[in-house]
């Protein structure tokens, strides 16, 4: 089985951007960045940019680097191939690699995503 990584990278870094958008808005005091820093155990503490930012910003390329090739070879081309694909990912990965490491750490659901 042959892959191809001639990706569009126009995409990729428009995921990128779009992944970073979510985490800001995400992580806002009054969205749920608050409650997850509690949950944490550090309540009060404030979130800060850092070294974890950077580290952030590279996953992120790579997660978008990933579903534009796994988009590309299962030839998904339109919005719906693009949603099948996503849920695919985050059912067979994400959901279950959340739901484990949440129950086995015995972490609270609210950290659960």
């Amino acid at each position: 089985m042959a892959l191809s990584f001639a990706v569009n990278w126009v995409g990729v870094i428009v995921g990128n951007i779009a992944l970073l958008i979510i985490g800001f808005v995400w992580f806002m005091p009054k969205v749920f960045g608050s409650r997850w820093i509690a949950y944490m155990g550090r309540p009060g503490e404030e979130l800060k940019p850092g070294p974890e930012f950077i580290v952030s910003v590279l996953s992120g390329t790579l997660n978008s680097f990933v579903m534009a090739v796994l988009a590309l070879n299962l030839k998904a081309t339109t919005a719906g191939d693009g949603i099948m694909v996503g849920l695919l990912v985050f059912a067979g990965f994400f959901l279950s690699y959340f739901t484990a490491n949440t129950i086995f750490a015995k972490r609270p659901w609210g950290l659960w995503g």
